[in-house]
Order: C-alpha cells, then sequence, then structure tokens
C-alpha cells in the first residue's frame, strides 16, 4: 500500500494516482489495451503510459524525501504535467515551500531554490546533439543491415553513419548507436 505522502491532498486524483502505483505491469498493459479498443483519442495519454510515469514519480518522490534535492521538484512537476497525472502532496508542499523562498526574498533566484539545471561546464550542444541524433544514428543503421544483411556493424559502419549525420569519429557514433538502441529496446517494451 502506498504511503499517503506519495498521493495527491484528499480529492481528485488521489485513488486513480493510488491505483497506477500499485498496478503491476501486466495491469497496466491490459489497462492500455482496453483504453486503446474504446479508441479515446489521439493525443489522449493511455493508461500504460501513465503507469509508466506513475512508477517513476513513486521513485522521485522517495529520492526527494530521502535526498531532497530539489531538482526532483521539477522533475515530478514535469512528469505530472507531461502524463496527465496528479501531483503528490510531497511535491506540491515542496514546490509551494520553494517557491515562496523566492516571493518572500529568502531566495535570490530559482536556481537558489531548484538547483542549477545542468553543472557549470556541460556542453549543451553536444548534450542535445546526443539526445536528437543516438536514436536516428540506430535507426539509420538498422535501416542499412535491413537493405544489406551482410554489412558488418564495425568501425568503418559507424565512420560512414557519422559522416552523414556530422558527428565526430566512429568512436561517438558508436557511442550513439548503442544508446539509440536500448532507448528503442525500452520503448519497444511498452509498446504493443
Amino acid at each position: 500500500m502506498t504511503e499517503d505522502r506519495f498521493l495527491p491532498a484528499e480529492g481528485a486524483g488521489r485513488e486513480e494516482l493510488r491505483q497506477l502505483y500499485n498496478w503491476t505491469v501486466e495491469e497496466a498493459i491490459e489497462a492500455q489495451e482496453e483504453w486503446r479498443k474504446a479508441d479515446l483519442g489521439r493525443f489522449a495519454v493511455g493508461p500504460l503510459f501513465r503507469w509508466v510515469a506513475a512508477q517513476e514519480l513513486l521513485k522521485i518522490g522517495q529520492l526527494y524525501e530521502k535526498e531532497k534535492n530539489p531538482a526532483f521538484i521539477l522533475r515530478a512537476l514535469f512528469l505530472c504535467s507531461f502524463r496527465s497525472l496528479p501531483i503528490p502532496e510531497w511535491c506540491e508542499h515542496a514546490f509551494v515551500t520553494s517557491v515562496r523562498k523566492v516571493t518572500r526574498y529568502k531566495a535570490k533566484s530559482w536556481d537558489d531554490v531548484f538547483g542549477k539545471p545542468h553543472p557549470k561546464s556541460t556542453n549543451l550542444f553536444a548534450k542535445r546533439q546526443r539526445l536528437e541524433k543516438a536514436p536516428l544514428v540506430y535507426d539509420r543503421i538498422r535501416k542499412i543491415k535491413r537493405e544489406s544483411p551482410e554489412t558488418p556493424i564495425d568501425g568503418f559502419l559507424f565512420e560512414k553513419v557519422g559522416r552523414e549525420f556530422g558527428i565526430g569519429g566512429k568512436t561517438t557514433t558508436e557511442e550513439f548507436y548503442k544508446e539509440g538502441k536500448e532507448l528503442v529496446e525500452m520503448w519497444k517494451k511498452f509498446k504493443r
């Protein structure tokens, strides 16, 4: 049974989030199938994806309780907004407390209460390129393998695909390929 602090305050969404926390993956998949059969809309978020987000939200709440890292507050709010989940009580309280620190002049900036989003030395261009291009590299290599199954996945192929995408050498392209593969394989588990 999920502890109350990980649920919204009494009212709308409380029991729904409790249910999402307590489902098994099989129950979430079954609910997704029922939802899909009901054809509830192309842009609506299905139960399986809401369940996945709820599991992450629960872990974030537990981590926040343990570490008090303010970045967890924003991550939780993002998940709630992105997957149409009600905001848990811990997050609501932490967010309101943090905002009050700024609005009551106890903190100078949002970074003071939520932390800096990226370490000072972060190369945003490199991080963004990795995020955007990793799935594309993986997809391109899969396409090449479909068209020519005998093509080995090796340094030559990584170098060729790296040039196509304007990525540094074969080592970086191989890293992108592995990351893209992990992402795609993870999402395949949730698709049906």
